[in-house]
């Protein structure tokens, strides 16, 4: 530590002093970004806040669901990112503070206004039918923006793949549909030489929320698995492999996503010609997740508030 500018050990000695529990070993080197600051700041904050937080005031069920869905893994990978206007890494001033209202259970709306855009319902004032409404092209624009930056990825890291790929084998003929559905994206090659059909799927956790039996990453979870039981066999009849990438609006990622995401991160890291940190891939996905939510926040904004 004696060789550490004294301002940042004055920092380190203070949060010693409130985290004693806290090992910053990783913080006193002369790194300019310690690896995995924002993980180890993150857990050790909202632990000991929400175990203060429920000393003093007690939270709600929905309050804890909502501290458990800060807490899960890949839910911070948006505030690691660089802001980049051109790879899409920025947001407004209004739709950042949405976003941070959300997290924050800040009240984003007036009780008992209807929704001024399906007008079929009323909005809750923490913005959770703003996330579920499907009236407006905002509900697809979060889907659509997380797989462009995902493909985006792909290509920069040298794997082949096609965005909204035509294929004949993922369209249900209970649906009814005009037109054959096709893959999200399309990696080629990916699995024992089988290409890859991923289909994205973001649901909100708290849709439904009942009070009690809660589990952080659990609405992902159930996601991935209704995709798997609806296209995986399809796929495999069809010698192709099946990913679904299911997420939920704070960011948590389903197994099959994150597994996938962690194999793209090492191919980034070896296709890179400039270092690119470790967490390059999930900071990118993670905020185009939050800059999705922060479309569907804005879009129902009082006037006064924008």
């Amino acid at each position: 530590m004696g060789d550490l500018d004294s301002d940042f050990r004055a920092a380190l000695d203070g949060l010693q002093a409130v985290l004693p529990d806290v090992d910053l070993g990783g913080f006193a080197n002369k790194s300019p970004a310690p690896r995995e600051p924002q993980t180890i700041l993150a857990s050790a904050f909202y632990g000991k806040t929400v175990k203060e937080i429920n000393g003093v005031f007690g939270l709600s069920p929905r309050q804890k669901a909502v501290f458990d869905c800060l807490r899960a893994p890949h839910a911070q990978d948006f505030l690691t990112v660089i802001p980049i206007e051109g790879l899409g890494q920025c947001m407004s001033a209004v739709e950042y503070r949405s976003v941070l209202k959300y997290r924050l259970m800040i009240p984003l709306y007036p009780e008992d206004e209807p929704c001024p855009v399906c007008r079929k319902v009323c909005l809750d004032s923490f913005g959770e039918h703003a996330l579920h409404c499907k009236e407006l092209p905002g509900f697809k624009y979060r889907h659509d923006l997380v797989r462009d930056v995902l493909f985006d990825v792909l290509k920069r890291a040298g794997i082949a793949a096609k965005k909204e790929a035509p294929v004949n084998f993922l369209t249900d003929p209970k649906e009814g549909r005009s037109s054959l559905r096709p893959a999200d994206v399309l990696v080629f090659g990916w699995s024992g030489g089988k290409h890859a059909c991923i289909d994205l799927t973001g649901v909100s956790p708290l849709a439904g929320f009942r009070g009690s039996g809660f589990v952080s990453g659990q609405a992902a979870q159930k996601a991935e698995a209704g995709k798997i039981s609806k296209h995986e066999q399809a796929c495999i009849d069809n010698q192709h492999a099946f990913l679904p990438f299911a997420f939920d609006t704070f960011g948590c990622l389903a197994p099959v996503a994150s597994g996938f995401l962690k194999r793209v991160q090492k191919a980034a890291l070896a296709h890179a010609t400039v270092s690119v940190g470790h967490s390059y891939v999930f900071s990118r996905v993670g905020f185009a997740i939050q800059k999705g939510v922060a479309a569907q926040l804005v879009a129902r904004l009082p006037t006064h508030d924008l």
